[in-house]
């Protein structure tokens, strides 16, 4: 996943935000235009389960043989990033802020696909859900001794992704509204002879 990491940049997270936003209007759309219909639901579950393989690939791959590593878990939040008598190397805060970003951004659509996913589901229920998953990956992390570190930014991370998530997807409502306002008069009076 590190390779990922290089690719962080403002621009690349300006453009992920925007993606975001986008198919949360476009699945607002697609459930209004046809409230009756189940695909939109379904394309959504479709995307919610790839995201999800995504997700446990890249969080439980492991870089060493199972077993072989240390149980360790990083409890301080920031740790390497705040530690004032830490010596960083130059571009290595750059890199510690990159994979932050890199591991909130990777818990975005979960949240934001789920809210379209299940109905009923609430945006609190989305961002327990990128919680709760996170919280698991990282206890396996621990569990599996694989050359992972159990690390509670990764948590706060996945937080931040997971409300930043259900935030776009309720978000992508009330913009899918706009767009039917603005959109649908002017059909109109075109279609009108």
């Amino acid at each position: 996943m590190w390779q990922v990491v290089l690719g962080v940049t403002p621009t690349t997270v300006a453009l992920f935000l925007a993606l975001a936003l986008a198919l949360a209007v476009a699945l607002a759309l697609w459930t209004t235009h046809a409230p009756g219909s189940a695909a939109p639901r379904t394309t959504a579950r479709v995307l919610l389960s790839c995201w999800l393989v995504l997700l446990l690939m890249t969080s439980l791959a492991p870089t060493q043989p199972v077993g072989s590593g240390d149980a360790t878990v990083w409890w301080r939040p920031g740790e390497g990033l705040f530690d004032l008598g830490a010596q960083l190397a130059p571009g290595e805060l750059s890199m510690l802020v990159r994979r932050q970003l890199a591991q909130a951004a990777l818990f975005v659509p979960g949240a934001l696909l789920l809210r379209f996913a299940a109905a009923r589901a609430s945006a609190a229920a989305a961002f327990l859900l990128g919680v709760g998953l996170c919280l698991a990956v990282e206890t396996a992390q621990l569990l599996m001794r694989a050359g992972r570190v159990a690390d509670v930014d990764d948590v706060l991370c996945a937080a931040a992704g997971s409300a930043l998530g259900a935030g776009l997807a309720l978000l992508g409502g009330p913009a899918a509204a706009v767009m039917r306002r603005r959109v649908l008069p002017r059909r109109a009076v075109r279609a009108a002879p």
